[in-house]
């Protein structure tokens, strides 16, 4: 599942938490019917995230050939009933060593803020 925007200036990385959701009564809640398994959730936006699903079109699929589509169901889902917790990192350089999502920190270091004006 790969993600994009507009420009797609900067690529990254996302990890989330799903625990205690049922992404069976999400879809049924959103009328998926059978004809639409959900296999990734998409967020989109700033200001307003629009949720949106990754699913497979059972009717559409056959043994050789799985047909994933993009489900935007008419109504506004919380990106708190389908992601208990979210992380996302941006690699804001050109520099592609930065990509691997296997790149991890040393530690953690909070700076406070300076309040000399």
């Amino acid at each position: 599942m790969k993600p994009s925007v507009q420009y797609n200036d900067r690529i990254g990385h996302a990890s989330a938490d799903i625990a205690g959701i049922n992404y069976n009564q999400i879809a049924e809640r959103y009328n998926l019917g059978e004809r639409y398994r959900i296999i990734g959730i998409s967020l989109y936006g700033t200001r307003e995230i629009n949720v949106s699903f990754l699913c497979v079109d059972n009717e559409e699929s056959t043994p050789e050939n799985e047909v994933l589509v993009h489900v935007y169901p008419n109504a506004n889902i919380p990106v708190s009933s389908v992601i208990e917790r979210l992380n996302v990192t941006i690699n804001i350089t050109h520099d592609r060593r930065y990509d691997n999502p296997e790149l991890d920190t040393v530690r953690e270091v909070t700076i406070e803020e300076d309040n000399e004006d």
